[in-house]
């Protein structure tokens, strides 16, 4: 199981920048075979590149985990419903 506390930066990240909360809002409707192929081609296209970025490459680990992209949006739908 991924670390409750790497969700939750996850979480924070996607509050602050519209991108990322795209992208963990496409993978949650993608099946996990789509999944598997993302995290893939995220692998390959960043360990290309001479400075992995570590941070990156977690992200895409993570929210191509099973039900890790809905949780994430729960979670942010939890915030905001508290912040409203």
């Amino acid at each position: 199981m991924i670390d409750d506390k790497v969700i939750n930066e996850i979480v924070t990240a996607c509050m602050k920048d519209a991108r990322l909360f795209s992208i963990v809002q496409e993978i949650s409707k993608l099946n996990m075979e789509e999944r598997m192929n993302i995290r893939k081609k995220a692998s390959f296209v960043l360990k290309k590149e001479k400075s992995v970025d570590k941070e990156a490459l977690t992200f895409y680990f993570v929210i191509t985990e099973e039900n890790i992209a809905e949780e994430i949006l729960r979670r942010i739908s939890n915030e905001k419903r508290e912040n409203a």
